[in-house]
């Protein structure tokens, strides 16, 4: 499937290639062919040592590894909030009601895709999962866009939207994609960055999130070719290690997509439904404006607007338990919802067509022309 690149005259200049010249060619599918399918791979609590190993499973390439991580609070080009603060008064702890308390119902079978998918523990994984979102000392903030001086929410989009592409070709994990976002996004919130630098950000986070996430993922001469030789090895491997020493290392955190899985599972959603709920989870990546719900807030919100879409009556359990009641009130995902719904109105009618080309395509039930149809 080639996608049809749409060209912006306002923003011809925001990266140092034209979209148009991505060159795909090159990249090696060998050893990345992870086919994108129904099974769903939920990451439990993610530990220190995990986003350790992920995080220095280097290439050989990556000759450059930081040896030591320090504070960077005394660093004036690093741009920190007080609400990052973990000392801070106005950080609370999570709800200990929240532990051991049963979210969803679910209907076990005795098939193999609950053995595989360690059905049994999804209660305790969204829990977990709660708490994480919660306990995060590192994440995005949903104004920083007012502490850049080169970029804005437009070229955010566009990034976002070459990456989705980029990593629907690259045949990728789903979790790969919504990470580096956080990422990037997380990166963006604590230092300023040019223009010229913004496709680089991009490319660094999609490597780190795989090495992270996948088995088998692109090298860095693969990353340097699909921004047709904007940049070069030693400026890639750069970035990385700045991106790691910025975040300290907290490269992973509960997703979107990590609650959506959770909740597709719970509603025995079938693929229509559950490929339909991913069409909107991607399309919120997209607008930065979406930073201002948490993750949770916006998975239960494509879910319920996937089980309003097909009719499916019990959506109110989306958000009748007391847990869920708490984290993510009832009005905050109505709202979530129709800000969802008008977004990917727009984005069907916008130069943003990744995620519309990729859920057009006939493995994911063409759920984007479904929608539109519908």
């Amino acid at each position: 499937m080639i996608f049809h690149k749409n060209n912006s005259q306002n923003y011809q200049n925001e990266f140092q290639h034209n979209k148009e010249n991505l060159n795909l060619n090159n990249i090696n599918e060998q050893g990345i062919n992870n086919e994108i399918k129904m099974d769903i791979e939920v990451q439990p609590n993610a530990s220190n040592e995990l986003m350790a190993s992920g995080a220095t499973n280097c290439s050989n390439n990556t000759t450059n590894s930081i040896e030591s991580i320090k504070s960077n609070v005394n660093n004036p080009n690093i741009l920190f909030y007080p609400n990052k603060n973990k000392n801070n008064s106005n950080f609370q702890k999570p709800n200990e009601s929240i532990n051991n308390t049963k979210i969803f119902d679910f209907e076990f079978e005795s098939n193999e895709e609950y053995v595989s998918f360690a059905g049994e523990y999804l209660n305790e994984i969204y829990t977990n999962l709660l708490l994480d979102e919660k306990e995060i000392n590192i994440k995005p903030n949903m104004k920083y866009m007012n502490d850049q001086k080169d970029i804005n929410v437009q070229m955010r989009a566009i990034l976002i939207d070459w990456l989705i592409e980029v990593h629907y070709r690259f045949k990728l994990k789903s979790e790969t994609l919504f990470q580096t976002i956080w990422i990037i996004d997380t990166y963006l919130s604590y230092r300023q960055i040019t223009r010229a630098k913004l496709q680089l950000l991009g490319i660094a986070s999609l490597l780190i999130s795989c090495k992270s996430q996948e088995i088998y993922y692109p090298q860095i001469k693969e990353f340097i070719n699909i921004t047709d030789g904007a940049y070069v090895k030693n400026e890639l491997i750069e970035m990385e290690n700045n991106v790691l020493k910025i975040l300290n290392f907290n490269i992973v955190s509960p997703t979107s997509n990590d609650f959506y899985n959770i909740i597709s599972k719970a509603f025995n959603f079938d693929k229509k439904q559950f490929y339909l709920g991913k069409y909107f989870l991607e399309s919120s990546l997209i607008d930065y404006q979406m930073l201002k719900h948490s993750p949770s807030v916006i998975a239960i919100s494509c879910s319920y607007i996937v089980m309003k879409f097909f009719g499916i009556n019990n959506y109110k359990n989306l958000y009748s338990n007391d847990v869920v009641r708490e984290e993510c009130p009832q009005k905050v995902i109505k709202e979530a919802a129709r800000e969802i719904c008008f977004l990917v109105k727009n984005l069907s009618q916008s130069s943003l067509k990744a995620v519309k080309e990729k859920y057009s395509l006939s493995q994911f039930l063409n759920v984007a022309q479904y929608c539109e149809q519908k």
